[in-house]
């Protein structure tokens, strides 16, 4: 009797040390994660957008099955698809790039739109009498945005030389049109919105003996975010040619009886990541659709449309901010068009900048009412309160990729403890 009691205490006593062991583990292994992740924290944005495009490029991989065709090559064919449409786009996109004179002919027209634009709400230059409360505080706010703006759009001397030989039929070309030409000399008496406030001669002289920034460094810069980015590639290929092995290697280190709690964790994540990222990608192909539609129907030329509701859509996946990009990227485009005729009757060119901003807010009205609870639904299920503070939490920590990444980790985690605490409790483990 004595010999089964102490068997039954040393039991006891090791099964103690297993469970401290066990937990040492855990939190040994929790707090090297912690600090990988603090010092690697550059490497984890191109881990998981790599991730994430590898995730969308699996329902593609699943769909495309041909029997006789080994899984290896069949993933190599749909990359070279892949880069057959990425090729072809890249292609398009760098024929819309403007070249040398259309890039001075663009900040040319931009900075005389913008400050006609400007001078029409607030009524002129600086010093003006007859501006009223509403203009002179227009201009007390937003003329410094508008000296920088235009230090920002000024031809410096080299350029304004160019665009001079451009206008006298440089290279062979046509001669700069007299519309642009009389933009520029408009341009050169563009009027100082704000007076410069005076400045101290001993940190006009510190300025000026302040070294400038050197090109070394520079790409030295550019040089180390293009090593780390080149993980998303990486990861994207080596994820796409994934069979399963790893979801089987992760399963494997599951013990038996918890075989069944993980394997119903990772479905219920692999299925709620899904109708995000789904989800999401086809709100913001409707928003997009609904603003290259709208731009067309207000005159602004097809390819124009597209390329500015493309940007816009992707950019919709930001929340808050994405929006916000689309208006100024329209809004910007309505400031410097010219010889638009709307094919809505009514309309006129004049009040373009007003028409595109209630399009967008059309557009932002469609995505809240429409096209979220459509095509989204249930997939992101969380309070508001959460989702602000959530994207508020990921800027602070990401800046703009945070705010991107910021809702499916929510739901990533939600789904995660909300599926394990079920199973836990369906399992009688807790």
């Amino acid at each position: 009797m004595k010999i089964i009691v102490d068997i039954e205490k040393k039991e006891k006593e090791r099964k103690s040390r297993r469970q401290l062991v066990q937990i040492g583990f855990l939190l040994s292994t929790f707090a090297l994660i912690v600090f990988l992740l603090v010092k690697l924290k550059a490497l984890l944005l191109p881990i998981v957008v790599g991730a994430l495009l590898a995730y969308l490029f699996r329902p593609v991989k699943d769909r495309f099955r041909v029997s006789w065709l080994p899984h290896e090559l069949r993933v190599l064919t749909l990359f070279a698809c892949v880069g057959l449409v990425l090729f072809m786009a890249i292609n398009q996109t760098r024929k819309m790039i403007p070249d040398e004179r259309q890039k001075l002919e663009l900040k040319v027209r931009l900075k005389y739109k913008v400050n006609e634009k400007y001078q029409e709400v607030v009524g002129g230059g600086k010093g003006e009498k007859h501006l009223g409360p509403v203009g002179s505080l227009i201009s007390k706010e937003i003329g410094p945005a508008m000296d920088q703006l235009n230090k920002l759009l000024d031809l410096d001397t080299d350029e304004a030389e160019l665009f001079l030989k451009y206008r006298n039929g440089y290279k062979g070309q046509e001669p700069i049109s007299d519309r642009f030409f009389e933009y520029f000399q408009a341009n050169q008496t563009t009027s100082i919105y704000t007076p410069p406030a005076p400045r101290d001669p001993s940190s006009v002289k510190d300025e000026v003996a302040a070294p400038s920034p050197q090109s070394a460094e520079l790409q030295n810069s550019l040089m180390e975010q293009l090593s780390i980015w080149i993980l998303a590639p990486l990861i994207f290929i080596f994820m796409g040619f994934d069979n399963g092995q790893m979801r089987r290697y992760f399963i494997g280190l599951v013990p038996n009886r918890y075989f069944e709690l993980s394997l119903t964790v990772m479905d219920m994540l692999d299925d709620a990541i899904g109708k995000y990222l789904r989800g999401t990608l086809m709100e913001c192909s409707l928003v997009g659709l609904t603003l290259a539609v709208g731009l067309f129907l207000l005159g602004i030329p097809l390819p124009v449309a597209l390329a500015i509701g493309l940007i816009s859509g992707l950019a919709n996946a930001i929340p808050f901010l994405g929006p916000a990009i689309g208006l100024v990227i329209a809004l910007a485009y309505s400031l410097i068009a010219e010889n638009i005729t709307p094919l809505i009757p009514g309309l006129t060119s004049q009040d373009l900048a007003m028409y595109v901003v209630i399009l967008i807010g059309i557009a932002h009205v469609l995505d809240n009412v429409v096209y979220q609870p459509i095509v989204l639904g249930n997939a992101v299920n969380l309070h508001p309160l959460v989702v602000i503070v959530a994207i508020i939490g990921g800027s602070v920590l990401m800046g703009v990729w945070g705010m991107l990444l910021a809702i499916p980790t929510v739901v990533v985690l939600k789904t995660a403890v909300e599926t394990l605490f079920k199973e836990l409790k369906d399992y009688r483990i807790i």
